[in-house]
């Protein structure tokens, strides 16, 4: 951990940071129509500066929350156990683990790689409106994905929630992985430290009735977090997760532009951080956002054939974290974990198995024509 000293150096940056959250709050709910705007946005690097937020902001939390929340948790039935989805992790002959606690307490995670590593993300579920939908596509397509889902959608006070508490237990049953997003999807840099707490610990309560157990993955809302923060999420165990690959579905209406904005972030990042690859994020919330998922699958499987005849590594959708998570251990709370770089000989299995399937699939495309 830092001094002292060190952390009350950077606090003349406070009234700044606090400006641009806020300004980031703001386009959230006036998104900007442009592309462009996005590319150079926190979608492609998400990691927020420090911010300390010692008076309660406008909006915040109230003082005493706990009362409004904990009726409506207390009238759901509790899930007897974490439930375990039926499809066994095959690649590291362990147990199912839909909560990620083999992924606790980690570097904070980028999705930073030099390899063409891919894993999906959703945000801001459960919705019973498209994330259904989403659950079917991801099955069709053979992938398995991590959903970040807001606590407040699971509290069990309407029909709705109670059918979104369903879903949240849906997803861990095929196989994807759940983390959290807080209570109810604030900027967590612009809290004092009582409000951090409440979101994370009323998260906690909510996802223990609605899926049995606590996830140990977590994804600050916007991406924003501090050194403060961090040390609040190291204290409950999580292992942030953040994305290098934005799509932009939040600021736009149509499948086209998700994939054309995700589409060029891929490409900035590889030109200019050397990324082939890495953690995309979308959301189950946008009817555009599923077509969008289709869309990206296809275009990674249509590049893996040219991929394919050049004799360069393949796009590789991966299931979970494993290949970007690394254990925590002594470092300080803000350390991110290393860009994603496999042990060469599991690399080298992978794109193995990985050519062939792609091989016979390309040969099937192409005698179709």
């Amino acid at each position: 951990m830092k001094p002292v000293g060190a952390r009350r150096s950077k606090r003349w940056k406070v009234a700044l940071h606090l400006v641009a959250l806020a300004l980031g709050a703001a386009a959230a709910h006036n998104p900007p129509r442009s592309a462009w705007t996005l590319i150079s946005a926190p979608a492609a690097t998400p990691r927020a500066h420090p911010v300390v937020a010692t008076a309660e902001p406008p909006g915040a939390v109230p003082a005493d929350p706990q009362t409004a929340v904990s009726a409506r948790i207390d009238a759901v039935e509790p899930a007897p156990t974490v439930l375990k989805p039926q499809l066994e992790d095959r690649s590291r002959g362990a147990e199912p683990d839909p909560l990620g606690e083999r992924y606790r307490d980690g570097l904070i995670i980028t999705g930073s790689t030099p390899h063409r590593l891919i894993l999906f993300t959703f945000d801001d579920g459960p919705d019973p409106r498209t994330t259904p939908l989403l659950l079917d596509r991801l099955d069709e397509s053979g992938v398995k994905a991590v959903f970040f889902l807001v606590a407040s959608r699971m509290t069990g006070a309407t029909p709705i929630e109670r059918h979104q508490i369903a879903i949240a237990r849906e997803i861990a049953r095929r196989g994807h992985l759940i983390g959290g997003h807080t209570l109810d999807h604030v900027q967590l840099p612009l809290l004092d430290d009582e409000q951090v707490e409440h979101q994370l610990d009323e998260s906690e309560r909510i996802f223990l009735h609605a899926v049995g157990g606590i996830p140990k993955l977590f994804r600050p809302p916007f991406g924003a977090h501090s050194e403060r923060v961090d040390q609040h999420l190291v204290a409950h165990g999580y292992t942030p997760v953040l994305w290098n690959l934005g799509a932009g579905d939040f600021q736009v209406r149509t499948t086209d532009e998700v994939f054309d904005i995700w589409l060029k972030v891929l490409e900035r990042r590889e030109r200019e951080h050397g990324d082939r690859g890495g953690i995309i994020l979308l959301h189950d919330t946008y009817a555009w956002s599923v077509d969008a998922f289709e869309r990206i699958y296809a275009y990674l499987q249509a590049q893996n054939c040219v991929l394919l005849e050049r004799g360069e590594e393949l796009y590789d959708v991966v299931d979970d974290l494993a290949f970007f998570y690394v254990p925590r251990g002594d470092a300080d709370e803000e350390v991110e974990a290393p860009p994603a770089r496999p042990p060469a000989e599991v690399l080298a299995a992978r794109q193995a198995a990985l050519r062939e399937r792609t091989a016979r699939r390309c040969k099937s495309l192409a005698s179709a024509f």
